[in-house]
């Protein structure tokens, strides 16, 4: 009831202090209403001034706190480029303090703990490669390398901001240049067996001009003459064969080689290219015979490419195998590899050879291989080719009873399938091998009007025709495989007759 009757007073009450308040300050003094104005602005003034304060510190915080997250997150994400570095990075602060290590760094120094300061850390691997030294000189910069389970490591160490002669941080750089010292190894190597093998035929070639120059012709009968010509003669042709082995390989390191793929009968090809080598295997008194075992597919290959490959291979087994020995060259398929081996009952190779066997410029010293001459790159090139078809070149030998080397590269079939499965998955296969298969198959699918744009367009049913159409009478049901059950070089002379008899029809 009382709060009834105070409600409805109050409006007659603020008209009284209103008219009381305007009463009261026409009585004021001036200057007394210039203070109370004073004050009434003071407080609004500071009024106003807590309200920004307070906003103000409210966007402070705001600030601070998302300049903290922003802080944690480049932490997070150094932290993380940290962990998936390649390269090793340890981190020293003030004094030589250690801060901070990732994975790839202790991995590298094939330890958990990492020295708790910088001058432990100089110690413990700059003693014999010059670190210690650089930084006792006083350098910003220190370089060395050390070796740690047969890996090299370069240290790189970045000292900076000295105060009173005293590094105040410093940054440690482990990276593993084992390969590329081995690159640098290999290429030193390559130069100087090049350098050899080219000086070898210039000495000869030199020799007999200037034995022909100081003598004279009137000094030497033709036969002496004609024998030095020839030897200057066969020298030139080392020489010329040497440079383009050279070339080859040049081209092949650097993706520049051309290649011609086309469909080939593989088992044809290999017994054109043995067929060439008969007289050489006959003049050494060398039984050679060459065994397809199976029908097998055709191969999608750079035909000059293969054929070298194989003739380099039986002509080094005619080559190494001695006079009353035998060479026999077998043909199938495996799956979705086409094979020829090629097996021979010459010198053998040790086992501690074979790793480097297709090494360039690599000799095996017992085989006497020098003084059969070639240049010591044809098993390289042999290697780098195959592989270039998306093949494998092995090799098995006894010491004392003779070698086999297999060299597998992929029917057709499979090389058009992968092409045709690698646009249809929009992955395209982009080895020069799959480039050219690729566009064998989009022009034929063109002709036979599959498709009008993209090998992605063909359907399940337009592929198998297409490739239907490509490998016409290939139908892998027709071929049988049959494989060796052991290596050949257990007892090469066990394919004897009975071989020969069965598979007379393949007999070259």
């Amino acid at each position: 009831m009382k709060l009834i009757l105070l409600a409805q007073s109050a409006p007659g009450f603020l008209n009284r202090l209103y008219d009381g308040v305007l009463t009261g300050l026409t009585g004021i003094h001036p200057l007394l209403l210039i203070l109370f104005a004073f004050v009434i602005t003071s407080l609004i003034f500071l009024t106003y001034c807590r309200l920004a304060n307070r906003r103000y510190r409210k966007q402070s915080d705001d600030r601070l706190s998302s300049m903290v997250s922003q802080f944690v997150d480049e932490r997070n994400k150094s932290e993380t480029i940290l962990l998936d570095l390649d390269i090793g990075v340890v981190a020293y602060g003030r004094d030589g303090v250690l801060i901070n290590a990732n994975p790839a760094a202790r991995k590298m120094l094939a330890t958990r703990t990492i020295p708790e300061n910088l001058n432990a850390f100089i110690d413990a691997y700059g003693q014999d490669n010059g670190l210690q030294a650089a930084m006792l000189l006083g350098s910003e910069s220190l370089n060395g390398k050390i070796t740690v389970n047969d890996r090299i490591i370069r240290i790189r160490v970045k000292l900076s901001h000295f105060i009173e002669n005293r590094p105040t941080s410093s940054l440690v750089v482990l990276t593993d240049i084992t390969d590329q010292e081995n690159e640098e190894k290999q290429r030193k190597e390559f130069v100087a067996n090049v350098s050899h093998e080219l000086k070898t035929p210039l000495t000869t070639i030199k020799t007999y001009s200037e034995s022909l120059l100081d003598w004279g012709l009137e000094e030497k009968n033709d036969e002496a003459v004609r024998k030095d010509i020839w030897r200057i003669h066969d020298d030139s042709l080392r020489m010329e064969r040497l440079v383009e082995d050279l070339l080859l390989l040049s081209s092949i390191d650097s993706k520049g080689i051309r290649v011609r793929m086309e469909i080939v009968d593989f088992t044809y090809l290999v017994r054109q290219s043995v067929e060439r080598l008969q007289h050489q295997a006959q003049s050494k008194g060398i039984e050679m015979s060459c065994l397809t075992l199976s029908r097998v597919p055709s191969v999608y290959v750079d035909r000059t490419s293969i054929e070298r490959v194989v003739t380099n291979l039986v002509s080094n087994a005619v080559k190494y195998t001695e006079r009353g020995g035998k060479v026999i060259v077998y043909i199938s398929y495996l799956i979705d590899d086409a094979y020829v081996k090629v097996v021979d009952t010459g010198f053998g190779i040790d086992k501690e050879h074979l790793p480097r066997i297709f090494n360039r410029f690599y000799r095996v010293d017992m085989t006497g291989s020098r003084m059969f001459g070639g240049t010591g790159l044809g098993l390289s090139i042999a290697k780098e080719l195959v592989e270039l078809h998306g093949g494998k070149i092995n090799v098995n030998s006894v010491l004392g009873k003779g070698t086999e080397f297999t060299v597998m590269v992929p029917i057709a079939r499979k090389v058009f399938y992968d092409t045709l499965e690698g646009y249809q998955l929009g992955n395209p296969l982009n080895d020069p091998m799959h480039r050219s298969a690729a566009a064998e198959l989009q022009q034929a699918a063109i002709d036979l009007g599959l498709i009008q744009g993209q090998l992605s367009d063909l359907t399940a049913d337009a592929s198998d025709k297409l490739l239907g159409h490509l490998l016409e009478g290939d139908t892998l049901s027709d071929f049988e495989v049959i494989d060796l059950p052991t290596p050949a070089t257990q007892n090469v002379h066990s394919h004897s007759d009975k071989e020969k008899s069965e598979k007379q029809e393949y007999l070259v």
